[in-house]
């Protein structure tokens, strides 16, 4: 476990909501659950009959505990570790997402989010682990801000991701990233990646026909309905124009007009912008 996140466990200062990122996707599993099982731990029930976070809530304010060896580790004996080895403690959820883009959907999302509102069956908080959560829908990730906004007091959300930039701004931004190291994964699973750059192909070559709708509405056609691959798109869209503008710097003018544009729908992506009025100002692009 990270020195830092054992330091906080010790002081009582884990936030509401984490990222793990980097490593290894085994490594990032084996951190978030031995993190979670930490919190669950019961160590101190012997002597003072409540679990490690005393009288307060997860998060809030306590009184000051002498540190014990090994306080921020499970202890392996308590009825919450036996449970939570067993894959059988009522408080702790352990949520896989696959390893491909978007398999990760909004339905899981809303019964976690139900789930959370309901107090402890047995600790003193509920742990939900969201493992491989850049596999995440863009409408799965902005069903759990609600949750990462105003959590109630007991829960804690631990997510973990290659890298912190596959999620979504406004999802990192409301949870504290802790890098396990350097990511030895490739993002993106190899099937999905050459489709994506066949997409990125077609719709780059109808931006740079001007004026030919035609060709934009063809292209931009598989993006109907699917707002995930609108966001995998442009930032491989940007990357393809400026490959096409090295081998041909006459493009410049017109590859940099267009890239401005994309980013422009990024953001507005970014601010959930709606999809259908999206994918027109990018056959816009074509046009003008």
């Amino acid at each position: 476990m990270l020195p830092r996140l054992r330091t906080m466990l010790e002081t009582d200062t884990l936030p509401h909501a984490m990222l793990l990122e980097g490593a290894s996707q085994a490594a990032r599993r084996e951190a978030a659950v031995e993190l979670a099982r930490a919190l669950l731990c019961a160590r101190e029930a012997e002597d003072d009959e409540t679990s490690m976070f005393g009288e307060a809530s997860l998060f809030g304010e306590s009184e000051a505990k002498p540190v014990h060896a090994d306080s921020n580790t499970p202890c392996e004996t308590c009825a919450h570790c036996v449970k939570s080895v067993g894959n059988v403690h009522p408080d702790l959820r352990i949520i896989e997402g696959g390893a491909s883009a978007r398999s990760f959907h909004i339905d899981v999302i809303r019964s976690l989010r139900q789930d959370a509102f309901v107090l402890p069956n047995e600790a003193n908080a509920k742990v939900y682990v969201l493992h491989n959560a850049q596999s995440m829908t863009v409408e799965a990730q902005n069903a759990l801000l609600k949750l990462l906004e105003e959590p109630p007091d007991y829960v804690c959300l631990i997510l973990t991701a290659p890298a912190r930039k596959m999620l979504l701004q406004t999802v990192i931004s409301r949870a504290a990233a802790f890098s396990l190291g350097e990511s030895v994964e490739e993002a993106l699973d190899p099937e999905h990646e050459a489709l994506l750059q066949q997409h990125a192909a077609r719709v780059s070559q109808a931006l740079l026909q001007a004026r030919n709708p035609y060709a934009m509405l063809e292209a931009t056609a598989p993006l109907e309905g699917d707002r995930d691959l609108l966001r995998e798109l442009l930032p491989c869209l940007r990357r393809t124009l400026h490959a096409m503008l090295l081998k041909d710097t006459g493009l410049a003018p017109r590859v940099l007009a267009l890239v401005d544009g994309l980013r422009e729908l990024e953001a507005a992506l970014e601010r959930n912008a709606n999809l259908n009025l999206l994918i027109t100002r990018l056959a816009g692009l074509g046009v003008k």
